[in-house]
């Protein structure tokens, strides 16, 4: 195989009659769900492109036209390239082209359905590339319909583009400060590893050529090099403790809160707490291991005295587009935890908060999910994409919005913050009542 690229110009029919074809796991390929924002749809008439559910399909849907002036598109960087779809006795032709040069005429056509189906496939010069299907509105005789489906895009990245994704990674590991601060960590076979797969990566680029089996098992190796590089880091806690004991200190002695009017306390779940009657608030410093946190678990214990809606347990940021908060009272009259980075809200929430009584509030992040306990039972969970280092917040307010909201009115006790999501049965133990 040379480096340049085979063109296809013949249908591709035999592979479909025999069923062949069908996705599996396909190691080193990157697979992109034609719902992705990365694949652009082209053309009106009297119905565009439609999106029909199929369980079968990758991702559980795909889109569907029969019409001549629908056109749908990706870009990628890469390789090499394949369409995926669905066959069957109601599935017509398309063209497909890339780069605006038609390569192929593609029937669908198959006398058994079948979903996931590689239809096209194509190995092309290493760089950035566009492919396009185009229904044709044509079918061969014995079909019923002219229908062509687009599943998915799957295509081969570029040594040069996923080693740089891996030297990304390697960027993770902790610097002086970090080491210094002890949060995180890396064990020294997962950082071999993976500088190993970039090297052995970077021999194929040189010796083999795109889509030859060397690159591929390159591609292979590094991703799994990645996701053990991914899965090796070790978050080592450093839990920050607030009792309020007549003053502002946290336990590791170095993140002391501070207030700019004076602060009472008053007798709390564990000796004294934090008195906030409305008008006063305090912070905690910026330069918290909060801030730069990829995991996090904050909790207290609360009594909430009275006041509206939006008044803050916390709430941690930068401005009214950056933070994470805990309000006893949503608009929705739920207690709710809520994060943004700048581009969109995610919530957990559940039964507001009860005035007049002592109750425990912990939410943690880690791995993708949130979770929202109330007295150590979980409330509420689900994915949560954003973590305080996306925004490393600075503004860190016990008692106070970011947005002009309301002051909170209420006792706080144990105030803990930590750079690791504790476990349910790790929530339970840190009430200690």
């Amino acid at each position: 195989m040379t480096r340049k690229a085979t063109l296809i110009v013949s249908l591709i029919i035999v592979s479909l009659l025999l069923g062949t074809g069908l996705v599996s796991a396909a190691p080193g390929w990157v697979t992109v769900h034609v719902t992705s924002s990365e694949v652009k749809y082209y053309g009106s008439g009297l119905t565009n492109w439609r999106k029909i559910n199929n369980a079968d399909a990758i991702g559980g849907s795909e889109i569907y036209s029969d019409r001549d002036i629908h056109e749908a598109a990706f870009t990628f960087e890469g390789s090499a390239i394949r369409w995926i779809a669905s066959v069957g006795p109601n599935r017509g032709k398309a063209n497909v082209y890339l780069d605006d040069e038609f390569v192929a005429e593609i029937d669908l056509y198959a006398t058994e359905g079948a979903s996931a189906v590689v239809v096209f496939e194509q190995v092309v010069e290493a760089g950035t590339h566009t492919i396009k299907i185009v229904p044709t509105g044509t079918k061969r005789d014995e079909s019923i319909f002219a229908g062509v489906s687009v599943n998915a895009f799957e295509y081969l990245p570029t040594i040069s583009r996923k080693v740089g994704e891996a030297y990304e990674l390697l960027r993770l590991l902790p610097t002086e400060a970090e080491l210094e601060d002890k949060l995180f960590d890396f064990p020294d076979s997962a950082v071999e590893t993976l500088v190993l797969a970039i090297a052995n990566a970077k021999l194929a680029d040189k010796y083999f050529a795109p889509g030859e089996e060397g690159q591929i098992a390159a591609l292979v190796a590094l991703d799994e090099a990645m996701a053990k590089f991914n899965k090796s880091k070790i978050f080592i806690a450093k839990p920050s403790l607030y009792s309020f004991e007549g003053n502002l200190n946290d336990s590791l002695g170095a993140y002391a809160a501070f207030a700019e009017s004076e602060i009472t306390f008053e007798p709390g779940i564990k000796g004294q707490a934090l008195n906030l009657d409305g008008n006063v608030f305090i912070q905690v410093p910026a330069e918290h291991p909060i801030s730069t946190s990829e995991q996090m678990t904050v909790a207290c214990w609360v009594l909430w005295r009275e006041g509206v809606h939006w008044q803050r347990i916390l709430d941690f940021g930068n401005s009214t587009s950056q933070y994470f908060f805990i309000t006893p009272a949503s608009n929705a009259n739920t207690l709710r935890f809520a994060i943004t980075s700048g581009s969109g809200e995610q919530i957990l929430q559940t039964d507001i908060l009860p005035k007049n009584e002592w109750v425990h509030v912990a939410v943690t992040l880690g791995n993708g999910e949130g979770k929202l306990y109330v007295n150590g039972e979980l409330k509420a969970s689900g994915a949560i994409s954003i973590v305080p280092k996306d925004f490393r917040p600075a503004k860190n307010y016990i008692g106070k919005s970011q947005w002009p909201d309301p002051l909170f009115n209420g006792l706080i006790d144990e105030l803990y913050i930590s750079n690791v999501a504790l476990t349910a049965e790790e929530i339970v133990e840190l009430m200690g009542k």
